[in-house]
């Protein structure tokens, strides 16, 4: 289906994280900004008698960036249990964008075995402005659950 209409682009804020950690659901409503993405791992192929340099993907991995306003305690206690007991909780990311004012209708899509690079135990700032926390986490597997009509 080709969108013709300026309104069928879809809005960057139109849309919901959701983050399960071993089992329990919860709305991540303070992420302000998320990306995922699979980045593509490409060999070179040389062959005789070729002028030029042919490529060959082998693998990809999954990789993503969030930033969210610190106001929980979810992912440093994460980080405490990781520490303590040397177990990473099972962590998945449901991601829905949708915008009610396109045709484009909405694209859902699971991130499994997340891993989180970072953990923000604390941070202060003597000007105004707002506390959040920066994270970029890697993922092992993806299920597209709906895609965009």
């Amino acid at each position: 289906m080709a969108f013709n209409k300026p309104g069928d682009v879809l809005s960057s804020k139109s849309g919901q994280v959701f983050a399960t950690i071993n089992g329990n659901n919860m709305l991540l409503a303070q992420v302000s900004e998320f990306e995922a993405k699979l980045e593509g791992n490409v060999e070179s192929v040389n062959r005789l008698g070729a002028r030029l340099t042919g490529h060959k993907m082998t693998s990809m991995e999954g990789t993503g960036s969030m930033t969210m306003y610190h106001m929980t305690s979810t992912f440093a206690e994460t980080a405490a249990n990781w520490i303590e007991q040397g177990i990473y909780p099972d962590i998945s990311i449901t991601v829905t964008v949708e915008d009610p004012s396109s045709s484009a209708g909405k694209q859902v899509f699971q991130l499994m075995d997340v891993v989180l690079k970072d953990s923000m135990l604390a941070s202060l700032k003597a000007d105004d402005g707002l506390l959040e926390m920066d994270t970029d986490f890697t993922f092992d597997d993806f299920r597209l659950l709906q895609k965009f009509n």
